[in-house]
């Protein structure tokens, strides 16, 4: 197995910055609350700005209160007006998805919500076909599946659905056109995917009742008002220091500060301490019906572990940083039943196979994964991101670790989710 170049002997503390998932999830439901909000810890990364930004064309007045912190004042879901333009997300596949289904709910609003390259090549059937089913009237304009998405919104039906995809983007989005539209929904899915959008539901009062962990109603009456949103320290962006912290020498622990724990979330958590990992939670709280603590993070000797089926919704974003974890240990490193991969900003098995191949570890890729033994040396080559920051994060972190110089095609995607994401790197 790789040995690492770099030695943790003082304690550090950083922070990672807010949860990008539920920075998405505060804007969109700041747009269905009347009145003012504030939002406070929001990822000021490029994902969730194009979706801010999106929702102020559309009626949403937006102040800066500070670093990551903004007022908001919403005229009410059906006060929201057409936008003069086309709805740009740059990146985001959470915000486009959510907001296809959110607007396919407000009768009245008429909407194109297109992407940067990247976005226009995600499938969006697997929303746009139940939002159909619902009543929306909703296509993609090129006619593949794919963005730019036109919607023209309508009054919904209730609606009972089963999903055969454990994916929280998939759920968001039927159940924001359901709050949009004021109707019922009954959803159940496969596994249990991350539950921020039910958990802003719940803080903000709606009705929501759960028959069991992957099968819920959500009912009328919706009237949120406006409220204050605490965001914390996304576990997905964390997961790249934990790992850098587990795989270096030395023996202090490094603290990663105030990390969104959602139960949804942790599957990262399971699979390095089954792999040997040490980490601690320590402060632990409640903010916004989110868990949030700290953790920390001690220099681990890592085996090779079974990533069972079960976990993976909750590791989904970060498998190309556990893969980075294999390297480091014994046995190597396997992931399967993780075809979803494969539909995220880029075919993530093959940008990481391929990336690990010119590394020259012998890789085997599966339809749902790959594997590889232990490794014991990388030679240093030139990284092809795809336009995937969590790509070009992971073999960051690689470098740093190993000593190994590796450059990059391109490094400008990690601002869409982690911005300052270099600078804590070279602190280390």
């Amino acid at each position: 197995m790789l040995r690492p170049q770099i030695k943790l002997n003082a304690k550090k503390e950083i922070y990672v910055p807010g949860d990008k998932s539920i920075s998405h999830r505060s804007v969109l439901f700041c747009a269905l609350s009347q009145g003012k909000s504030e939002i406070h810890g929001f990822l000021e990364g490029e994902d969730p700005l194009h979706t801010l930004h999106c929702f102020e064309s559309m009626g949403l007045s937006v102040s800066s209160l500070g670093k990551g912190s903004y007022a908001v004042v919403s005229p009410g879901k059906h006060n929201l007006k057409s936008p003069k333009g086309v709805l740009d997300f740059g990146n985001a596949g959470t915000g486009i998805r959510l907001s296809a289904g959110l607007l396919a709910g407000l009768p009245g609003i008429e909407a194109t919500l297109t992407g940067d390259a990247s976005l226009c090549k995600r499938p969006m059937a697997r929303i746009m076909n139940p939002l159909k089913e619902m009543g929306a009237e909703i296509r993609s304009i090129d006619g593949n599946d794919r963005a730019p998405l036109h919607i023209q919104g309508k009054q919904l039906k209730d609606y009972s659905y089963e999903s055969t995809i454990a994916s929280a983007q998939i759920k968001s989005a039927l159940v924001l056109a359901a709050l949009a539209s004021g109707i019922s929904i009954e959803y159940k899915e496969s596994e249990v995917s991350r539950d921020h959008t039910e958990n802003m539901i719940r803080f903000l009062g709606g009705n929501i009742i759960h028959h069991s962990p992957v099968h819920f109603t959500v009912k009328p009456p919706y009237q949120f008002e406006g409220t204050k949103y605490v965001i914390p320290g996304d576990i997905s962006s964390a997961a790249f220091y934990i790992v850098f912290g587990l795989c270096a020498g030395g023996s202090e622990p490094l603290l990663v500060k105030n990390i969104g724990l959602n139960p949804s979330r942790i599957g990262i958590l399971t699979v390095l301490h089954n792999m040997g990992g040490k980490i601690e939670i320590v402060a632990k709280r409640v903010e916004c019906g989110e868990e949030i603590g700290d953790l920390l993070v001690y220099p681990s000797q890592l085996k090779r572990t079974v990533i069972t089926e079960d976990l993976i919704p909750s590791i989904i974003d970060e498998i190309p940083i556990l893969t980075i974890a294999g390297l480091f240990s014994e046995g190597g490193f396997q992931i399967s039943h993780a075809e979803e991969l494969r539909a995220k900003e880029s075919d993530r098995i093959q940008s990481m196979v391929s990336n690990l191949e010119k590394l020259g570890v012998k890789v085997n890729e599966t339809k749902d994964g790959y594997e590889f033994g232990e490794i014991q040396t990388i030679q240093s080559t030139k990284i092809e991101t795809y336009m995937d920051h969590r790509i070009a994060m992971s073999f960051a972190i690689l470098s740093k670790l190993s000593g190994v110089a590796l450059s990059f095609d391109d490094t400008s995607w990690v601002d869409t989710s982690f911005p300052g994401f270099f600078e804590i790197l070279e602190s280390m």
